[in-house]
């Protein structure tokens, strides 16, 4: 069976989320639209898996594999 580890809302995930999202315009430029904090840590004061999801959005979906290496990099 798979855990899932859940734990108090830490308000250092906003600034990770924004790091996160400072990474992603350096590597997807003017092709990045917008950039969303989604899921649990996205909402103050719930507890949380300890996991930054993010959704962003591009203008083309069919460029993002050229951005592959540059994400790999990134980890």
């Amino acid at each position: 069976m798979r855990k899932v580890e859940v734990v108090p809302y830490k308000k250092e995930w906003s600034k990770l989320f924004h790091d996160e999202c400072q990474k992603l315009e350096d590597i997807f430029g003017p092709e990045m639209m917008n950039v969303y904090h989604i899921g649990s840590t996205a909402i103050p004061a719930i507890h949380a898996k300890p996991v930054i999801d993010i959704l962003a959005v591009v203008k083309d979906v069919e460029c993002v594999a050229d951005f592959n290496k540059e994400m790999e990099e990134m980890g």
